[in-house]
């Protein structure tokens, strides 16, 4: 009987260790980041203006991804969708106005300013998004009309890795 339970103990342990190992492995494997993963981050306030065509005031909310497309340091900003003001949601189009995005890298100090060209969603060649060097970090950004009066200015917040 003593024999059966060393047994025991010793195949106990030898599992207990191995769930050790793989908890710990797992852990240490979960903070390495995963090199082909993208985040995208919608802005938190969508940009609010005096649009004129198709609506005369909408909203254009727009969102950053980053990762490892496209690459370290660099945010994707595109524009995801235009919708009239009053009614969000409803009636949005597949075309939005060009924005004007002035960021800062909270980490680094840097700074600059992009235009998010107008386009159509799915079109090649036509998407509205521009790639913008930020440096690795965590990212502002205040997003204003091109050629619009803004009612209330987009903002969102987002890290570049």
């Amino acid at each position: 009987m003593a024999t059966r339970n060393r047994r025991l103990g010793t195949i106990v342990g030898t599992c207990a260790a191995a769930v050790a190992l793989t908890t710990a492995s797992a852990g240490i494997a979960a903070a390495v980041p995963d090199p082909v993963s993208v985040a995208t981050t919608a802005f938190q306030i969508p940009f609010t203006g005096v649009i004129g065509d198709p609506f005369p005031f909408a909203t254009v909310s727009l969102a950053a991804s980053t990762g490892a497309s496209p690459g370290p340091g660099i945010a994707r900003l595109s524009a995801t969708s235009m919708c009239p003001a009053f009614t969000p949601g409803a009636n949005c189009t597949t075309y939005t106005s060009a924005t004007t995005v002035r960021w800062l890298n909270l980490s680094t100090g840097a700074t600059g300013t992009v235009t998010v060209p107008s386009g159509s969603f799915g079109v090649p060649g036509k998407e509205p998004v521009v790639d913008v060097l930020t440096g690795s970090g965590h990212v502002t950004a205040t997003v204003l009309g091109e050629s619009s009066a803004t009612i209330v200015p987009g903002l969102g917040y987002f890290f570049v890795p």
